[in-house]
C-alpha cells in the first residue's frame, strides 16, 4: 500500500475569502472526513497532494494525513481545479481504514497481441475505466488484461473481466470491455468472374 504523507494545519475559519488567503499563503484549503472522524477544515502542502495525484495511483492515490501529532489513512474523495491554469483549488480527503472497503474508478489497458489481430483480425476496446470495490490494501493501480489467447469473433464483458484477488467489480449490466473481429471479406461482383469477354 504506497502512501504519500501529508502534514496538516488545522483551521478555524472557513469561506471564500479564507481560502483565498490560504492560496496566497501558498497552502491548499482542504477539509477531511469519514470513518467516524468529524468533519475538519485544514491547509495542506498543495506539492505532495499534486505529486500523488501525479502517480499511477492518480485520483486513487492514499494520502497520510497528520494532523495535530495523529495520523489519518485517506483517499481524495474530491479535487477542485482552477478552470483556467488546472491548479489545485480544494481537496476533499475521506479518512479510511487498512480494511476499509473502498468503490474506486480503474483504467483498464490491454497487452500483447491476440491471436485474432495475428489473423488480420481487429481488436476493439470498449471500455477504458471500470468501478471497482476493494480495501485500501488491495487497492491496484490499474486492471491489465493480456489478450494473448484471445481469437476473432470473442469478446469480454466485465463479468469475466479477471481481477486481482480482493478486489470485485462494480456494475448495474453486463457491459463489454474489448471485442475481437474478424478481417472483412470483400464480396465478389458479377464482373469478377469475367475473363477474356465472356458473359
Amino acid at each position: 500500500m504506497d502512501t504519500v504523507q501529508i502534514l496538516a494545519r488545522p483551521r478555524h475559519l472557513s469561506g471564500s475569502d479564507v481560502a483565498v488567503k490560504i492560496r496566497r499563503a501558498g497552502l491548499l484549503p482542504a477539509v477531511i472526513y469519514g470513518n467516524g472522524l468529524a468533519s475538519r477544515s485544514i491547509a495542506v502542502d498543495p506539492q505532495p497532494v499534486r505529486k500523488g495525484l501525479q502517480s499511477a495511483f492518480g485520483r486513487n492515490q492514499l494520502f497520510h494525513v497528520t494532523i495535530d501529532g495523529k495520523e489519518h489513512l485517506a483517499i481524495c474523495k474530491e479535487v477542485q481545479l482552477d478552470p483556467v491554469k488546472r491548479t489545485l483549488k480544494h481537496v476533499d480527503f475521506f479518512a479510511v481504514t487498512p480494511a476499509t472497503p473502498i468503490t474506486v474508478t480503474l483504467p483498464v489497458t490491454l497487452s500483447g497481441r491476440s491471436l485474432g489481430q495475428k489473423a488480420g483480425g481487429r481488436l476493439e476496446q470498449i471500455t477504458r475505466y471500470v468501478q471497482v470495490a476493494c480495501t485500501p490494501t488491495t487497492l491496484p493501480k490499474l486492471v491489465d488484461i493480456d489478450v494473448t489467447s484471445f481469437e476473432n469473433g470473442t469478446a469480454m464483458t466485465i463479468e469475466t473481466m479477471p481481477l486481482p484477488a480482493g478486489v470485485t467489480a462494480v456494475y448495474k449490466k453486463a457491459f463489454k470491455i474489448f471485442e475481437l473481429f474478424a478481417p472483412k471479406v470483400e464480396e465478389k461482383t458479377e464482373t469478377d468472374g469475367k475473363k477474356d469477354g465472356k458473359k
